[in-house]
């Protein structure tokens, strides 16, 4: 009982923090998946780290993917204060010391992208391949996943309600699957991955996203009721397979969780496996449909 209620506070607090993220200001949203993106880049580093001769530092690009998701947000802020400034000029000095950040964190970000292969030449470690491949691999997987997140929120007439949907949709997939599952799982997905995960449990997902894409169709009525039954089903597809993903690379590491930052629930690649498939998917067809 004990493990139950650790396991529901932390995962309260998680969802407290991605709601807080999804209605607060911009520069808060930035701030919470910036600095999310960079403890889920670290975390990434230190798993891969366990395997043979793979050695990357993983301080280093984390602080680098702090400053990539933050490069969108803060160029928004920036313009959105330079409009502000047509009816009170103290905004343009605001908007001015933003551009300044952002231009400065692309540089830094730049910067990085050398060092990741410069360093290797100077570093002498068995295999400077694998180092720079998984650093890179670690950029791709994680950070524009995350980048994307604030566009879903903000790109092109998109708000935060396609945002919250989409969380939402992940957690009712994740649970519909795991109750039904439990309940009536017989024949297995991808067993020599994940000998838990079954059809019927991705079927009760699936079923239980759908249903909740089409009270979100009255909600927000930008899109329709299929285009938001097509927006579930997206979710619930690439988000199961970067759930399975990242059960491939735990069982080539050989662990059980990616971390312990959330008792009951693992770490934080474990909280965000289904949303790095699924962001980029979601975000094109948003563009498609919206």
């Amino acid at each position: 009982m004990s493990d139950f209620w650790i396991r529901t506070l932390s995962g309260a607090v998680y969802v407290a923090l991605i709601v807080l993220a999804v209605f607060a200001p911009n520069w808060i949203t930035a701030l919470i998946f910036s600095t999310l993106a960079a403890l889920t880049v670290y975390e990434f580093h230190k798993l891969t780290n366990k395997l043979e001769n793979v050695d990357v530092n993983p301080i280093i690009p984390a602080i680098a993917s702090f400053m990539l998701v933050s490069i969108y947000p803060l160029m928004y802020c920036s313009d959105y204060l330079a409009k502000m400034a047509v009816h009170d000029a103290h905004f343009l000095g605001y908007s001015k010391f933003l551009s300044y950040v952002w231009f400065i964190f692309a540089c830094v970000y730049c910067a990085f992208c050398l060092y990741v292969f410069i360093s290797e030449i100077f570093r002498n470690k068995p295999n400077p391949v694998n180092n720079i491949a998984y650093t890179i691999f670690g950029q791709i997987y994680i950070v524009v996943p995350f980048l994307l997140i604030f566009l879903i929120k903000e790109y092109r007439g998109f708000n935060e309600i396609f945002l919250l949907a989409f969380f939402v949709l992940i957690w009712t997939n994740d649970t519909f699957a795991y109750l039904v599952g439990t309940k009536f799982g017989k024949h297995r997905m991808c067993e020599h991955i994940s000998p838990k995960k079954s059809w019927e449990g991705f079927i009760g997902g699936l079923i239980g996203a759908l249903a909740i894409a089409f009270v979100f169709s009255y909600i927000e009525t930008q899109l329709n009721a299929v285009q938001w039954l097509g927006f579930a089903a997206i979710v619930v597809i690439f988000g199961t397979l970067g759930d399975l993903l990242e059960s491939v690379m735990k069982r080539t590491i050989g662990v059980k969780d990616s971390g312990t930052i959330m008792p009951g629930h693992g770490g934080f690649l474990d909280r965000f496996d289904s949303l790095l498939l699924a962001t980029p998917v979601v975000f094109i067809y948003l563009l498609f449909v919206s």
